[in-house]
């Protein structure tokens, strides 16, 4: 009785297990069915596209290219005299003021041949009091001269004297007047000789203040070439080596060449960011200062000068840089992607999609900034523009137009 029990439960079971699972069958059927169209699904095979409306953006020619920052100014200082240098005061790296006094050269003999030239001077100028005094004289005797020739004269017509006395009055008058003539050639060459004797007494004190080596600017000692004690000689075409040299750093001059198609587009005031190499910081912005209006034959390129204040003097002599120069800004321009304009014998076109087919598009462009490229004629900012023309379809293909994402 027992087994027949056990023997009906286990029936049941797989009664049970068979309806559940023809049960979900049927369900599994009924929603293929319902999945399944009645006619097959048709597949668009037309390529898709990028499309992009034309911007409106800043565009600006830039010009990247290798600079050399140099003192505003830069002087070597040369001995004007010879001896023995007995004062040094300053080293390389020293902050110097215009004027200062960098060294100094001892030259006793100046001070000996002074002492002499001045002693001239002094027996030239009582020269020329002897020779002022002396027609200051012969005037006089003139004057004299002249009076006794008018008394002879009145005499010699009431027949008091013999015309001998009148012929000799006549002859010291004419005397009296030659002596003036004489004194003031004397005269003269007295005050030629006071000025030659004062001209060599200055020489010799602008040669013994040549014996302070000065700084000509503020600046900073580049470079020392000398010490104590050292003799010295006085520059000539063939000693040429200085005592010192000092630049002026408080502004820096950046030196860079900008090739000849570049050349028309330079202006002064043009935008320029200088970046010195292996200066870690900000870049530092300044302006086209100057340039030489002429380019160098050898290279077809124009020096061109970028002054920038130095301050707290981070920038040094001979440090190389990039500099990118702004040569033409177009704030408004009209603009797409670089990537989408293409150049072929008939010039430059973009493709555009009309009617979900590609259309090829002659433009006219101008300035390329930041991977977008000015559109000068052409195009409207309402005209679907394919994002790269490399791989595009050809024209009159049919296409998927998708506009493109905001951040590609």
């Amino acid at each position: 009785m027992m087994s027949g029990m056990k023997f009906i439960r286990r029936n049941g079971i797989k009664a049970l297990l068979v309806f559940v699972g023809i049960s979900v069958m049927g369900i599994v059927a009924q929603r293929y069915l319902a999945a399944s169209p009645s006619e097959p699904t048709k597949v668009d095979f037309r390529p898709g596209v990028e499309v992009d409306h034309p911007r409106r953006a800043a565009v600006v020619q830039r010009l990247e290219t290798n600079a050399t920052l140099e003192a505003f100014e830069d002087t070597d200082l040369f001995a004007k005299v010879s001896g023995y240098l007995s004062d040094v005061r300053v080293d390389i790296g020293d902050h110097v003021k215009a004027g200062q006094v960098l060294a100094v050269i001892s030259v006793p003999e100046l001070e000996d041949e002074l002492a002499e030239d001045e002693a001239q001077l002094d027996s030239k100028q009582r020269s020329l009091e002897t020779a002022q005094r002396q027609i200051e004289h012969n005037k006089a005797n003139v004057a004299l001269q002249d009076v006794t020739l008018k008394r002879q004269e009145v005499l010699f017509t009431s027949r008091n004297i013999a015309p001998q006395d009148l012929d000799v009055a006549r002859a010291n008058a004419d005397i009296a007047k030659a002596d003036v003539g004489v004194a003031e050639a004397n005269l003269s060459f007295a005050a030629a000789q006071v000025k030659l004797a004062a001209a060599t007494v200055e020489r010799v004190k602008t040669l013994i203040n040549y014996e302070q080596i000065v700084a000509p600017f503020d600046g900073v000692l580049a470079r020392r070439l000398v010490n104590r004690g050292d003799l010295v000689q006085a520059a000539t075409s063939t000693r040429t080596t200085p005592l010192f040299t000092v630049q002026r750093i408080d502004t820096i001059r950046v030196f860079c060449d900008v090739p000849e198609n570049d050349v028309p587009h330079l202006h002064i005031g043009d935008p320029a960011i200088v970046k010195p190499y292996g200066l870690e910081g900000k870049p530092f912005v300044g302006t086209v200062t100057r340039f030489s209006f002429s380019l160098d034959p050898a290279t077809r390129n124009m020096r061109t000068e970028i002054d920038l204040p130095n301050p707290e003097e981070r920038l040094y002599p001979g440090m190389y840089a990039e500099v990118s120069l702004e040569m033409n800004r177009h704030p408004d321009a009209l603009t797409v992607p670089s990537a989408a304009v293409g150049t072929d014998s008939a010039g430059n076109f973009v493709y555009t999609v009309t009617d979900n087919q590609i259309a090829r598009l002659a433009i006219k462009i101008g300035l390329t900034d930041n991977g977008r490229t000015e559109v000068t004629a052409g195009l409207s900012k309402d005209t679907p523009v394919v994002t790269t023309f490399r791989g595009a379809p050809s024209p009159g293909t049919a296409v998927q137009p998708s506009p493109v994402r905001q951040n590609s």
